[in-house]
């Protein structure tokens, strides 16, 4: 054996352990907080909208007074009031950035946006079958549709902008400011193409009607049009790079263990979005069958 074989063959691969993930404890923290605040949004509309006119009226709205009724009545006032549109926005506008800026983290987003865009697909499908049951929850382009088109038009700029951090942080920036005009300034004719209804909201910021789709043929149950919504988005996208240049937490000195539970909602947040509107529909349909309004589901 020459010296040179010896040498390879005394030779030893040194496995280096890979680094283990590191979650950002913000970021799940208000993501489970806006997804827990969405939870409790659509409780008040279960019951201002759905079980509170029929535990407590006469089936339109609730006419009786006292505990109960009063709290449902409040629920509709509040989903229906200025304090509520506001701060629906507010909690949109943490979301949405939040997801813009997890996306800037990820290397698979183009995966990530396909399989999420097959999520959406089943949850439209879902809610087309159940139309016929409980009228109004059709979602053709809700949230999740909204996400993953967003995720995958991220992942165009970040392959087109070769992962250029100011690049990226340009071109959102861009659509940003291309969106904004826009919702402000941009009223689509009538003859405008009904696929496109994705794109466009139902009225702008002056309260002026897209004409050329109605939201209760295309999607009553939830929508969210690229226009205003992806520009907090891409603001999330856009400051990231500023932000967590190093993708460490910006708060780790408050790192501990008392924002463990919203952490895991956060976390999971797609887990909970997709099963909490079930889970709140059948509790208060068992409550409305035992309790309140006795063999009556409501919904069924």
């Amino acid at each position: 054996m020459t010296a040179t074989q010896s040498l390879i063959s005394d030779t030893k691969t040194v496995l280096v352990p890979k680094r283990p993930r590191y979650r950002i404890w913000e970021i799940d923290f208000l993501r489970g907080l806006c997804i827990i605040l969405m939870i409790l949004d659509h409780l008040m509309m279960l019951i201002g909208l759905f079980f509170g006119p029929v535990w407590f009226g006469n089936g339109h709205r609730v006419t009786a007074t006292g505990g109960g009724a009063d709290f449902c009545r409040w629920c509709l006032d509040f989903y229906n009031s200025d304090t509520h549109a506001t701060l629906h926005t507010i909690v949109l506008f943490v979301f949405f950035s939040i997801s813009g800026i997890s996306c800037t983290f990820s290397r698979s987003n183009l995966r990530r946006g396909c399989i999420l865009a097959f999520v959406a697909l089943l949850y439209s499908l879902v809610t087309y079958a159940l139309e016929s049951i409980v009228s109004g929850i059709l979602v053709t382009f809700g949230v999740l549709h909204f996400y993953a088109v967003c995720i995958l038009l991220y992942a165009l700029v970040s392959f087109l902008c070769r992962r250029n951090a100011v690049a990226i942080s340009a071109v959102s920036a861009a659509i940003i400011v291309v969106v904004t005009c826009l919702y402000f300034l941009y009223t689509p004719p009538a003859d405008t193409p009904t696929w496109l209804f994705f794109i466009f909201p139902p009225e702008n910021y002056y309260g002026v009607k897209t004409t050329f789709y109605s939201v209760t043929a295309m999607s009553p149950g939830d929508l969210f049009t690229l226009i205003p919504w992806a520009a907090f988005f891409f603001a999330g996208t856009m400051i990231a790079p500023v932000l967590y240049a190093r993708k460490y937490s910006l708060l780790p000195f408050l790192d501990g263990k008392w924002h463990k539970p919203v952490c895991f909602v956060g976390k999971y947040a797609i887990f909970f979005y997709l099963a909490h509107v079930l889970v709140l529909t059948a509790l208060l349909m068992v409550i409305s069958y035992l309790f309140i309004t006795p063999g009556n589901w409501v919904l069924l």
